[in-house]
């Protein structure tokens, strides 16, 4: 049952990345009336990109856990610190780097991911 769920976590992940990026984000992102968020139209469509496809590495992040529950239920606790200390650190690049510091949402993500990762001193 974890592993169905999985296979379709991922499924449910390329299609919203793939298809709701073609025919949702691209569109709006290309409008004339787009508002400027964080000084530019750049900054307005790399927070509308990276919302959406954030979910989907998300929703991938989820299906790896529950592979990992399904072969290892003893290490999950140890897993899902891992993982979700991985997911938000990964962000927080992606966030820094990409909004070049201006989308303030690295300010939690590497928080977020340094917390659970000193969580999992206390679980390992």
């Amino acid at each position: 049952m974890l592993l169905t769920a999985a296979v379709l976590l991922v499924a449910v992940s390329l299609m919203h990345s793939v298809l709701g990026g073609i025919k949702l984000i691209n569109p709006i992102c290309r409008r004339d009336d787009l508002p400027i968020i964080l000084g530019s139209r750049r900054n307005t469509v790399l927070t509308l990109q990276f919302g959406w496809h954030f979910l989907s590495f998300f929703w991938i992040a989820l299906a790896a856990l529950l592979v990992m529950l399904h072969i290892r239920p003893d290490r999950f606790l140890a897993g899902f610190l891992m993982g979700g200390a991985g997911l938000f650190v990964a962000s927080g690049l992606i966030a820094l780097i990409a909004g070049r510091g201006r989308h303030l949402s690295w300010l939690f993500f590497f928080p977020i991911g340094g917390l659970l990762y000193a969580a999992l001193a206390g679980v390992s």
